[in-house]
């Protein structure tokens, strides 16, 4: 959370606009993102970097749901190779996963997430400058996701009373304790949202320069009228 990135759009090696979902290195949290599992695409959302504790390297963290709870499964972001799942957990008490680079392909994760798509005004992206312990009930907070881009006013409706289950036949995988935000007549998140950064934005003076800036929350891992 040390380097101060311009938030501006920018250009690829390749030409293409760099955008959510067209997100190169150093990749940012919010972008688009596709695996690829026994030929089935799982479209989502990047969450944010975090810190490995093993050796102190940044990764991204996305909903183990979204490569069927399976490692090592190549992650791309539009042309760009964004990392592979070192580890993904889809059970009662989980639904995370983690993406990193690899020995042959080494990935650069920044501490910022894509908030493009919001109302006018709101900077392309968020840098993120902490975390919260948990969320309140009664917060308000914002999601940012591949479908419905940038969402605030979301309320935290419980702590601990959502439950996401997938949709194949029985067995089913099911998550507990979820908690629950909503916002009054709207649609919080659609599919391939899943893994999206939940934070607050904070603006504040960092260094003399104007900072655009983001709490992190938690991590959107299923929608719908409430999530």
């Amino acid at each position: 959370m040390t380097a101060l990135l311009a938030l501006v759009p920018c250009t690829s090696a390749a030409g293409a606009p760099a955008d959510r979902a067209n997100d190169p290195q150093p990749h940012r949290g919010g972008a688009a993102i596709t695996t690829t599992v026994s030929s089935t695409l799982f479209d989502c959302t990047a969450g944010f970097a975090v810190r490995r504790v093993e050796d102190g390297k940044r990764a991204m963290v996305t909903a183990g749901h979204c490569s069927d709870a399976q490692k090592n499964v190549p992650v791309v972001s539009g042309e760009f190779t964004y990392g592979s799942v070192a580890r993904a957990f889809f059970d009662d008490g989980s639904d995370a996963g983690l993406i990193t680079g690899t020995p042959t392909k080494p990935q650069v994760y920044a501490p910022t997430i894509w908030t493009d798509g919001g109302p006018p005004g709101e900077p392309v992206a968020r840098r993120v400058l902490g975390k919260s312990d948990a969320p309140v009930v009664g917060q308000k907070v914002c999601v940012s996701g591949k479908v419905t881009k940038l969402l605030c006013d979301v309320e935290v409706f419980s702590l601990s009373e959502g439950k996401e289950c997938e949709e194949k036949p029985q067995p089913r995988r099911c998550t507990f304790g979820l908690a629950i935000g909503v916002k009054e007549h709207t649609v919080v998140s659609q599919p391939a949202d899943s893994g999206a950064p939940v934070f607050v934005p904070v603006d504040k003076v960092v260094d003399g320069h104007q900072v655009h800036g983001a709490v992190i929350i938690g991590m959107l891992v299923a929608g719908g009228p409430r999530v």
